[in-house]
């Protein structure tokens, strides 16, 4: 839709005036393309400065996600932290890091592709993933790390806070192996 304003603005705006058609053109093109900053109360932009200091509150699950505006599967998977978060309102926090705008800690973080969300619990991280998965497979692995945070907010009766969970990972499977070859 958008090209055919594009190409109808050119149009009736004839040769003698190409350089205003131009910037038209640019306007409309910037306005479309500009991706707003998150605009949600349960999503924080975080900086290079506040990154460390935000992946370790205590007693929450942190979702920091490295994006770029011009990524589309960064702008499908927005609103799907944002629903997360929102479900989650107060227990699981989402950060939001532009990678264009901070180099330096994506390259330290060793973020290869995009989207990269990483999950951390009381500084640790505990899961991450690449890519846009479907609602459900992402709230599924925020739910297994938001099990047990009331506990560690109040006090257990021996005394010592329960440790957060281990990271979902399972062993893969060696049925790949070709006819005839044995397992050791």
């Amino acid at each position: 839709m958008k090209p055919l304003l594009l190409l109808a603005t050119l149009a009736l705006c004839g040769l003698s005036s190409c350089e205003k058609a131009r910037d038209l053109a640019g306007r409309l093109i910037r306005k479309s393309s500009a991706v707003p900053s998150p605009s949600s109360e349960w999503v924080t932009q975080v900086s290079a400065a506040d990154y460390d200091t935000f992946r370790t509150q205590p007693g929450k699950v942190l979702v920091i996600d490295f994006y770029a505006d011009w990524c589309g599967p960064c702008r499908q998977l927005a609103p799907i932290l944002d629903l997360v978060a929102k479900e989650h309102s107060g227990s699981v926090l989402v950060g939001k890091i532009n990678v264009d705008q901070n180099r330096e800690l994506a390259t330290r973080e060793e973020v290869r592709g995009i989207p990269d969300v990483r999950i951390f619990r009381d500084g640790r991280e505990v899961d991450r993933f690449v890519g846009v998965p479907s609602e459900d497979e992402v709230k599924r692995r925020i739910e297994i790390h938001t099990k047990g945070l009331a506990a560690t907010d109040s006090t257990v009766p021996d005394g010592k806070t329960p440790a957060a969970p281990e990271p979902n990972i399972t062993p893969a499977s060696k049925d790949w192996l070709p006819p005839g070859m044995q397992r050791r």
